[in-house]
């Protein structure tokens, strides 16, 4: 059993089109700039923030301002990932038939659910080397105190399984949709009607909640509404581990990490139903964007495993 488990898992990562799509993605000069572009931005802004904070004296660079830095570069970062992912992923299955390539793909040794699998692992490949490449700009706030290295860590889980899912919606849209602008629209609407609706959603909610007799109904709603915006489960993370909590000047950033103490998403149910949906939703995502690409393939890997299990 375990030689049949390594065989297949040696065989996923040693297939031919997982090696070509890093090659191709990685060497390319484009990544390069990219990278570089990216990196650029992000310390700007940060050192921007810094200096407009303490006025010029560094010295005078508090935990307290130092909390609200780290605050902005996450849900900067956040923000950026939420907006290159779709853009990256939604035109791999759906470009591979624009250029007619996909039947010569399927007619490969590499089953329906390798391809997929690996289109998703390219696609979110480069966004993670942009990720892991600003941990020296993250340290920055080590200095001053205010953030623990256990947030850190927690801030980058949470925007990896954010990724993920939104690289997997966009796989889904590119598989089921035969046009790679059409793809792109719907992946880009999704990830809006996820960011922003869940946010309008909960808010009025909350609303009919301060206007009904019946208030827990609508609060149970809009905590569930909540629950599955990342921008507010970010800010449930950045409350709960040790957090300096800052003086937010902006009402909108203060009115989130309020909303997020009103509803309690700090809780364990809370982060289970995240979870469950980001990391749940994502794999059948992907098990139907296989199945798309060939109908009738898991029945056949079905009566495979039947026959294997029944020797």
């Amino acid at each position: 059993m375990w030689s049949v488990w390594w065989k297949r898992t040696g065989n996923f990562f040693g297939n031919p089109l997982l090696r070509k799509e890093l090659r191709q993605r990685m060497r390319s000069i484009r990544t390069v700039l990219a990278v570089s572009l990216y990196l650029i931005v992000i310390g700007v802004v940060a050192f921007s923030f810094m200096y407009v904070n303490v006025q010029g004296q560094t010295l005078l660079l508090q935990p307290t301002r130092t909390a609200e830095l780290f605050t902005f570069l996450s849900y900067l970062q956040l923000a950026l990932i939420s907006f290159v992912t779709p853009g990256i992923a939604s035109g791999v299955i759906s470009g591979e038939r624009e250029r007619q390539t996909l039947p010569v793909l399927l007619t490969t040794p590499l089953s329906p659910w390798s391809v997929i699998f690996t289109k998703w692992i390219t696609s979110i490949s480069f966004l993670v080397l942009l990720i892991l490449m600003t941990f020296p700009l993250y340290s920055i706030v080590f200095l001053f105190g205010g953030v623990v290295p256990s947030q850190v860590l927690a801030v980058f889980g949470l925007q990896f399984m954010t990724l993920g899912a939104i690289a997997s919606i966009s796989i889904f849209w590119s598989t089921i949709v035969q046009r790679t602008g059409w793809s792109t629209v719907l992946s880009y609407a999704t990830v809006a009607a996820v960011f922003i609706g869940g946010s309008v959603v909960g808010y009025l909610f909350d609303t009919f909640a301060t206007h009904s007799p019946d208030q827990t109904i609508w609060v149970d709603f809009g905590t569930a509404a909540y629950t599955i915006n990342p921008i507010y489960m970010q800010a449930s993370l950045e409350t709960s581990l040790g957090f300096i909590t800052p003086a937010f000047h902006n009402s909108v950033v203060a009115s989130v990490f309020t909303t997020v103490q009103q509803h309690n998403l700090m809780s364990a149910p809370s982060w289970l139903i995240y979870t469950t949906i980001y990391i749940l939703g994502s794999f059948l995502l992907l098990v139907i964007c296989a199945w798309r690409l060939r109908p009738g393939t898991f029945t056949i890997t079905h009566k495979r495993l039947l026959r294997w299990l029944l020797r």
